[in-house]
């Protein structure tokens, strides 16, 4: 008695397990693209959560930034921007005298880029001053702000153009608008941030 069926022949199954292995190794391939793109977006929005960081804390001691235009105080609360170059890119460096955002207490701060073969970073000193108006070294520190970028400015803007120095020994006073700006690579593309910063030329120690 013929019960009409059929079974499957061998090149039918290997033709559904080599479909099978297709849409397997296409679903592998897309979740490994999806989670590569996500991993990269991670980064590179962290990358811009640190340099917009950095530019905030920089703008926020600049704004207090103190300043005594006497000759007796003028050195010790300078506040000087410098122009450099390295490697063909724009770079700066800047003192000046504030409150730290920790302690409020009054201190010498320097950001300036250090260089490491090819890599540029931005990096931080804070000096301790104390009542005299000296700063104690041996109590300060530094630390690197941020790694692999391609270029940091301070401008001043000065009789309606930008200029990339200022000396208060020489001026006589606090610059009215500073621009920061930060340059970094995003996955080969240059991208710069900038931040404005009004010193408050009230500020006294």
């Amino acid at each position: 008695m013929g019960l009409g069926r059929k079974g499957f022949t061998l090149i039918e199954i290997l033709i559904s397990l080599l479909l099978l292995v297709i849409i397997l190794g296409t679903i592998y391939s897309s979740f490994f693209t999806v989670n590569r793109a996500f991993k990269r977006f991670e980064d590179v929005s962290l990358r811009y959560q640190e340099v917009r960081t950095t530019l905030d804390i920089m703008r926020r001691e600049i704004e207090g930034a103190l300043f005594r235009a006497n000759e007796t105080d003028r050195e010790k609360t300078r506040f000087m921007v410098k122009d450099r170059d390295i490697f063909g890119r724009p770079v700066s460096e800047i003192q000046f005298t504030s409150f730290s955002l920790r302690d409020n207490l009054p201190v010498r701060i320097r950001y300036f880029i250090e260089k490491e073969g090819d890599r540029l970073s931005l990096n931080k000193t804070v000096l301790p001053i104390t009542p005299s108006g000296e700063t104690g070294v041996d109590k300060g520190f530094d630390f690197e702000m941020l790694g692999e970028i391609r270029a940091f400015t301070i401008e001043i803007l000065y009789n309606d153009r930008w200029v990339r120095t200022w000396d208060t020994s020489l001026t006589g006073r606090l610059p009215g608008v500073i621009r920061i700006g930060i340059e970094f690579n995003d996955n080969g593309r240059p991208v710069r941030l900038v931040e404005y910063a009004r010193p408050m030329t009230g500020n006294r120690l």
